[in-house]
């Protein structure tokens, strides 16, 4: 048999509870699910943003925050099995939490509590002064204290 489980509880469960002999337990891997591909987002008016806010746009992996330092942008797809936490979780202005198996966040996307281990990963933000429209730019990952002043 070829097919491998991972030496967690999930696969052990597998394993033992389905009679399975001669199965190969492999450790997981522990590499961190990398962040949906969003491209570039429009993310509407920055005048929609109040100060203390975080939305997910629309049902996409990402949201929009707005801190007193200004505009910042991260993923949503969960660092632990990498849910889209627009649409299997919690997001506010309180901070970030995944319907799949629990892990919560800070605002700024640091975990607070697993199974995550890994911070969520930040993106660039662009506000047109004309206009102030915002447009993410998912392709550009920034660190997590960079901010787009309004």
């Amino acid at each position: 048999m070829s097919q491998h489980w991972c030496a967690n509880r999930r696969g052990f469960l597998k394993v033992v509870g389905g009679g399975v002999a001669g199965v190969p337990l492999l450790s997981c891997s522990s590499a961190v699910p990398e962040p949906a591909a969003i491209g570039k987002v429009d993310a509407g008016l920055a005048s929609s943003y109040p100060v203390g806010s975080l939305e997910s746009v629309g049902s996409l992996a990402v949201a929009l925050g707005h801190d007193e330092r200004g505009f910042y942008a991260l993923t949503l797809t969960c660092t632990h099995d990498g849910c889209n936490m627009a649409t299997q979780g919690f997001v506010s202005g309180g901070g970030l939490a995944c319907g799949c198996h629990g892990a919560t966040y800070d605002v700024n996307g640091h975990v607070l509590g697993g199974p995550a281990k890994a911070d969520l990963t930040h993106f660039a933000v662009n506000i047109d002064a004309a206009t102030g429209a915002v447009t993410i730019d998912g392709t550009t990952r920034v660190s997590a204290d960079v901010r787009t002043p309004a």
